[in-house]
Parts: structure tokens; C-alpha cells; sequence
């Protein structure tokens, strides 16, 4: 049996990768296999990937679908990379930093609008945010190339002690060979290994409220009302009820207060 990938590419289904991507909710194993087991019948010639971890979602329970749609949750904070900034800032709050955003900042040679700045005892450093649309892109040496050129004009300006190049995505071989050579911090999908996006966005429990079953209509309200997380939503609770009345928001409250316990 094949599957269509994101990226258009078919391949013959891989059943330890789906059992792989199950078990990283935190399910066992024998209970990931099981889930499998469940929606095999269901899969046929020509699935989509995207289809395949559809009928996964159905079967779990909300906090593991929270974590196996973390990924496309991401992703749907665009089109713009507008609220993946601030979804960054937050996780480099949670990380002990102090952060601005979207600053515009004079370097030697011309203005730059930088996504976050970040300052904490052992420095000030400042973060390119680079957003894609699609989870088959991986970020190009270009973009590293252009990161690293910015960073040149404006740290001995604002005495910027380091740069980091973050991402949504992978990153190409390329730029982790160029980071690792001019010493430029990365952080994607899976990387660093073990200190990836998605692993830092589980330690904190920084989920993005992308990741719950809203209308895309309420989301669009909730986040231009700068309520970006999970989390927010059940510090901002009287706000959350009067952006979004008549939606039964008190079963939704209930569940996310459980999630988040």
C-alpha cells in the first residue's frame, strides 16, 4: 500500500512511523500499536498522509490530540508569520528571557525590523522567525545567509551577542552546516535533537489554541485579541466568553482547564 506525502511523493506505507508519531503523545507502545490496529481497515492505495493522522485524531483522547496535532496546530497559526512571532516570544519568555517584538532597530549600514529581541544576564541576542505554510519546506541556506547578514549590520550597534533562526519546519543539511560554522543558534521541527520546537512547546505547555476544535472564525477572534495559547485562554477567561458567546464555551473551558491541569 502507498501513501501521498505533503510534498506529492508516495511511498509505501510505513506503519512504524504512524505507531512512532502515536506514541509520541506519551501513549505506550502496546496502546499505539492498538491504535493502528484500529484504523488500518480504513486506509487504502493512494491515502494521504494527512488523512491517515486524520483518523488517528479521531480515536484519542483531547490532551494526546493536542500533542499528535501539534505540528498542522503550528502551521495554522498563519498564513502570515504574524502570530508565530509572538507564539516564539512567548516560548522564549517561558525560557527565562526578556523579549520585544517586531523592533525596528538602526544598524551600521540600514534599518531592519527584527522579529524578537532578547535579553537576559548572559546577553542580548535577536531571533528571525521564519514561517512556512506547508510542513514539506524546509528552511534554506538563503534564509540563514540573510539572518547572518543582518546580524552582522546591527550587533556591534545594539551589542548583540548572538542570533537565532527559527522555524515551524526542518532545516536543510546546508544550514545546520553554516550555523554550526559562523556559531548561529537553530531551532525547528526536531531540532536541536531532543531541544526541538516540539519538544520545548511540551515542556512549558505552550500549546497554541490552533491545536483545539474551534472555528476558524473564533480562533481569528481569540488570537487578534492577542490570546495566543492554550493557556491564555484560562487567564483571560471573561474575555474569551464575551469574544465568543452562544458557543458553549463552558463545555470547551471545562476541557481545556482538564488539559491543562
Amino acid at each position: 500500500m502507498y501513501v501521498i506525502k505533503r510534498s506529492g511523493e508516495r511511498e509505501e506505507l510505513n506503519a512504524e512511523k504512524v505507531i512512532a508519531s502515536i506514541m509520541r503523545t506519551g501513549m505506550p507502545e502496546s496502546e499505539a500499536r492498538k491504535v493502528m490496529d484500529l484504523i488500518r481497515p480504513q486506509l487504502y492505495d493512494g491515502i494521504t498522509t494527512e488523512e491517515i493522522y486524520r483518523r488517528v485524531n479521531k480515536v484519542l483522547d483531547s490532551e494526546r490530540k493536542v500533542r499528535f496535532g501539534l505540528k498542522k496546530a503550528i502551521l495554522n497559526l498563519g498564513p502570515e508569520g504574524y502570530y508565530f512571532e509572538d507564539f516564539i516570544a512567548r516560548l522564549f519568555k517561558a525560557m527565562g528571557h526578556d523579549i520585544l517584538v517586531r523592533q525596528s532597530l538602526q544598524g551600521q549600514c540600514i534599518c531592519h525590523e527584527v522579529d524578537i529581541v532578547l535579553k537576559n544576564g548572559s546577553g542580548k541576542a535577536m531571533v528571525e522567525c521564519k514561517f512556512h505554510n506547508s510542513q514539506g519546506i524546509k528552511c534554506s541556506a538563503q534564509t540563514a545567509l540573510y539572518t547572518y547578514g543582518r546580524f552582522l549590520d546591527l550587533s556591534h550597534v545594539h551589542q548583540l551577542d548572538h542570533v537565532w533562526l527559527v522555524t515551524n519546519t526542518r532545516f536543510s543539511s546546508d544550514v545546520i552546516r553554516y550555523a554550526e560554522c559562523m556559531n548561529m543558534k537553530l531551532l525547528g521541527w526536531r531540532y536541536p535533537e531532543g531541544e526541538g520546537l516540539e519538544g520545548l512547546v511540551e515542556r512549558y505547555r505552550l500549546y497554541p489554541i490552533t491545536a483545539l476544535d474551534l472555528r476558524r472564525a473564533d480562533i481569528k477572534a481569540l488570537l487578534e485579541n492577542d490570546i495566543i495559547l492554550i493557556k491564555d485562554m484560562i487567564e483571560r477567561e471573561e474575555l474569551v466568553h464575551r469574544l465568543l458567546p452562544g458557543r458553549d464555551m463552558d463545555r470547551i473551558m471545562h476541557e481545556i482547564h482538564a488539559l491543562m491541569k
